[in-house]
């Protein structure tokens, strides 16, 4: 079923060298030092904003980390998911985890990420500029070490498919770690009935797989979003988070993006959509999942 693209999932576990403060969802920052990172190996004209180089249609930052857009849209080959949330002062010592997951193309070309992961400890973090060291990268699906003690296994950052398997469900709940930006004619979702959860999910398999895959999906979407009106909401529960990110092309550096964090349970014949389910917690769902947001766990009831 999942032919269309490979994946490859880094874990990186970082140690504080010095107390200080993060923020509580902490992506937009992980992305931040990993982009200034990347973009320092491969970029030889810094001094301008990506829309604006002409070198930007053959240059690997934009086609590897900051698509500018295209045909799909705005689409990038990786997500991150930050496993340290919550957390906003620091000890020294004090460990932070987030997985870094690449997809399609950038899951065939793992060492400019791989490098850039391990110049993160050359990075100030934070407001503070806080330092971290880093401990271990490894392959989060199979838990073998990719790099610590300052060797590298590359023979084990091997890009793979998704490995889902089916099961006979009529009850989940899908539970969001991570901010979640759904958005319909630009208003923030309210409730999420399970067909537009489903509909944005294949919507993003969809996009990732016409950029950065092997094949287009060949389901039938008509279908599948109509028998996905039948499996129903029997309860949900959001709050709202009103992130800020910085960002340099918004006025006085600030970009809010309104999110939601909670969970919502389903019940209804959810066979058919597992596989869906199952493969949006690897791409996440929604906008903004290159900082972190989107990311869910699901749990059936068989």
């Amino acid at each position: 079923m999942f032919e269309y693209f490979d994946i490859l999932r880094f874990r990186a576990v970082f140690s504080a060298r010095e107390s200080g403060e993060l923020p509580p969802y902490p992506g937009s920052t992980v992305r931040g030092i990993l982009g200034h990172c990347f973009r320092r190996f491969v970029c030889d004209r810094q001094y301008l904003k990506c829309f604006k180089c002409e070198k930007r249609f053959d240059c690997s930052y934009v086609k590897s980390f900051a698509s500018t857009g295209g045909e799909g849209g705005a689409v990038n080959p990786f997500v991150i998911h930050v496993i340290t949330q919550g957390k906003t002062v620091w000890q020294k010592g004090d460990n932070f985890a987030f997985e870094l997951t690449l997809l399609g193309r950038g899951a065939q070309q793992p060492g400019i990420y791989l490098d850039a992961l391990q110049s993160m400890e050359q990075m100030g973090w934070g407001a503070g500029r806080m330092t971290f060291s880093l401990e271990r990268i490894v392959e989060a699906d199979t838990d073998t070490l990719i790099f610590a003690c300052g060797k590298t296994w590359m023979r084990n950052a091997a890009a793979h498919a998704l490995n889902i398997k089916s099961r006979n469900a009529m009850a989940a709940m899908v539970a969001f770690d991570a901010p979640v930006r759904i958005v319909s004619g630009k208003v923030l979702f309210e409730s999420l009935p399970f067909s537009m959860l489903i509909r944005f999910i294949m919507g993003r398999l969809e996009l990732i797989a016409q950029i950065y895959g092997n094949a287009l999906p060949s389901w039938d979407k008509d279908e599948l979003l109509k028998e996905a009106e039948n499996v129903k909401i029997v309860k949900e529960s959001w709050q709202n988070v009103d992130f800020v990110r910085y960002s340099m092309n918004q006025k006085e550096n600030r970009l809010e993006l309104p999110s939601r964090i909670g969970w919502v349970m389903y019940e209804g014949r959810l066979d058919r959509f597992v596989w869906l389910l199952e493969a949006g917690k690897y791409v996440h769902v929604g906008k903004n999942t290159t900082i972190g947001f989107g990311h869910y766990d699901v749990f059936y009831d068989r």
